[in-house]
Formats: C-alpha cells, sequence, structure tokens
C-alpha cells in the first residue's frame, strides 16, 4: 500500500514541475509568450496583426530590424510556424546584394536570402516550428541571435566597397 501512495505521490509531482516547466516554453502557439522572452532578455517587442489577423511582432536585435511573423495560423490563432524576416533596401546596391545572396544561398546556413524587384529588395528569412509544448526561452533567444548574426553578415556584405 505505501509503494502505491509513494509512486502516485511521485507521479502527481512529475505532472506538477512538467507543467511548470512547459509555463515558462516560447511557441508562436501563444505569440504573447515570445514577446514575454524578448523583453525579459531586454529586447524590445511589439505585438501585432497583419491584413490577415495573423500575430506579428516587430523588435530589434544587434541594430537589425526584425519582424517575427507567425504563419500557418488558424483563424489568426495557433499558428505553428514563426518566421524570422529581416528586409534591405537595396536600391543602391543592386549587384552587390544580388551577389550576397548568391552567396548566402549557397551556404548551409539556417538563413535564406529572397530577392525581389529586381533585387531592389532583399529578404532574410529563417523558420522556426512550434508545437503546444514551445522550446526553452534560452533557445528561443538563441535562434533569433543566430539569425541577427547572419543578417548581420549581410549587411557587411552588402556595405563592402
Amino acid at each position: 500500500m505505501y509503494g502505491k501512495q509513494l509512486a502516485s505521490a511521485a507521479f502527481a509531482l512529475a505532472i506538477l514541475y512538467s507543467g511548470a516547466a512547459n509555463a515558462a516554453n516560447v511557441t508562436s502557439v501563444r505569440p504573447e509568450s515570445i514577446v514575454q522572452a524578448l523583453q525579459n532578455n531586454g529586447y524590445k517587442a511589439k505585438l501585432e496583426k497583419t491584413s490577415d489577423g495573423d500575430p506579428i511582432i516587430t523588435t530589434g536585435v544587434d541594430g537589425n530590424n526584425i519582424v517575427i511573423v507567425m504563419t500557418d495560423c488558424t483563424k489568426g490563432k495557433n499558428c505553428t510556424t514563426t518566421e524570422f524576416v529581416g528586409i534591405w533596401d537595396c536600391s543602391d546596391s543592386v549587384e552587390k546584394c544580388k551577389k550576397a545572396a548568391a552567396e548566402f544561398n549557397n551556404q548551409e546556413s539556417p538563413v535564406h536570402v529572397l530577392l525581389s524587384d529586381g533585387g531592389k529588395t532583399a529578404t532574410t528569412y529563417s523558420y522556426l516550428l512550434f508545437d503546444e509544448v514551445g522550446i526553452s526561452e534560452e533557445l528561443y533567444i538563441k535562434n533569433l541571435t543566430t539569425f541577427s548574426h547572419y543578417n548581420s553578415e549581410f549587411s557587411v556584405a552588402v556595405s563592402e566597397k
């Protein structure tokens, strides 16, 4: 009898603590968890909605403006994908942007570059997939700072003379 009670108590504690650990996780299913993670780590974060009603967060890291877009949503909620997005105006450096984009896209990197408007606009992006459990705040911030690192490299490549 004592063994069953001990096992039940241990199981209840495991459930309690696993719920507490998950409560702090970051997930695009709950965009406010992303805002909280950013703010907890000293970043500004503004949660808004796109014209389609999907959540979008604006922030900045290391001088890079970054937009965090939630996609694969159901009526503006329960989004399962997050995209980190950086946008550059390449109007004055189309050839440099094209060259830098080609180099980035040929690397084994989590960040890719899309060119539009004949190379006048460059968009860097990286995806994160989520479920309701999410990932730790520390890992989320690591993904964000990794994205920012590649954005900085792209910026340097475009501004080189």
